[in-house]
Formats: structure tokens, sequence, C-alpha cells
């Protein structure tokens, strides 16, 4: 006996399952996955505990000048700055001793003749109830057979809890000879005195 001819709802419906097969395929893997891979978390994590406030940074030690620079025209310039704590610090000012004091900070620039260069220190003293900002602005220009150097020196300071700075020195001037011997510059902050040592090595 021949077959009855399917109606056209029963054909669109094998004609859609043959097309749709694969979804159920992946419903069939899907199942075998979630039964055999069981993913728990871990009964107890970890706590990273991270300070509020980072560490102040280690003080950097003070540049040295190198020997050679590579370049006729290079330079390097270096500010010491020095705290004079006593009377035999101020005689030894009077008779230009390069190491009276207390030394704070020694940075050291280095620049190409006509080129400005600027050094920035701040230093804390009475366990940071004092800051100290000094501020150089620095360009070496050749004259001759000698190098000059014009500057800008600014000197701040601030107590703890002060929002702002006071301006204790702005001053500017052409030094020379440098390179022959350091030139020494004394400033005040309050009742504190204050050496900075400015020398030039020339690099050949």
């Amino acid at each position: 006996m021949p077959n009855a001819p399917r109606s056209p709802a029963l054909q669109r419906a094998s004609a859609f399952v043959a097309r749709h097969a694969y979804l159920g395929l992946a419903a069939a893997a899907l199942l075998v996955l979630t039964r055999t891979v069981d993913f728990a978390p871990p009964a107890e994590v970890r706590r990273i505990e991270v300070p509020a406030a980072a560490p102040p940074p280690a003080a950097a030690p003070p540049a040295e000048l190198r020997a050679t620079m590579g370049a006729e025209e290079a330079v390097q310039l270096r500010a010491s700055l020095r705290l004079l704590e006593g009377p035999d610090d101020v005689t030894a000012t009077v008779n230009h001793e390069a190491d009276a004091g207390r030394l704070l900070a020694q940075p050291v620039v280095a620049t190409m003749l006509g080129v400005p260069a600027a050094i920035g220190q701040t230093v804390r003293l009475d366990d940071g109830e004092l800051e100290v900002r000094v501020d150089l602005d620095l360009t070496p220009r050749a004259s001759g057979k000698t190098i000059e150097v014009e500057h800008l020196l600014e000197v701040r300071s601030r107590g703890r809890g002060e929002p702002r700075q006071r301006l204790h020195l702005r001053a500017e001037s052409v030094l020379g000879g440098l390179d022959q011997a350091p030139e020494r510059l004394l400033f005040t902050v309050g009742d504190r005195l204050f050496a900075l040592d400015l020398d030039l090595h020339r690099g050949g």
C-alpha cells in the first residue's frame, strides 16, 4: 500500500529538524560537559593588603663627575648644598674650606656650552619640620679661554603644615672661573646658614 502523502505542516517540521540537527548535538555536548566538569571556587582566597601611603623613596647618592664627556663643548655643573652649624663652619667658609658644614645634597647636571640646565633640590631638617627648596637655572658660555656661568638662584622654605612656600632669595649673576675653583654662595633661612658651592668640570 503506498504511503499516504504527508501534510504540509509535517513536511515543514521535518525540514526544520533536518536543517537544525546541530542544535541537538550542541545541547547534548553541553549536558555532558556540565556533568563531567566539576568547577568550584577555592575555599579560601588570599587577601593582599595595600598600604594607604607608600613609604618615601630613599635618597639617591650624589652623582660623581665624569673624567671625560666625549665632546669639547660638554660641561658638568655640581651644586653642593651644606648646612653651616657652628662658628667653626663659618670661619672655614671665610677661609674657603670646601668641606665645611654638613653636606645635605650634591647633584650634578651635564649640559653643553650655551644650553641652559636646571638643578632643583629639596632638603628636610628637624625631622621634617622645615623644608628648604633650592632651584638653580644655569647657562654656561665660553668667554675667550674661560667659561662663564649665568645663574639664577631661588631659595624657598615651608614649615610642616604650611600650605605655601616662602621665598627667601632670588638672585642672578654671572660667575667665572668655576672650572678653576668652586664659587660659594651663602644664604639664610630663618636662623639657619647655608652654603651652596658651585663648580664646573669640562670634558674633552
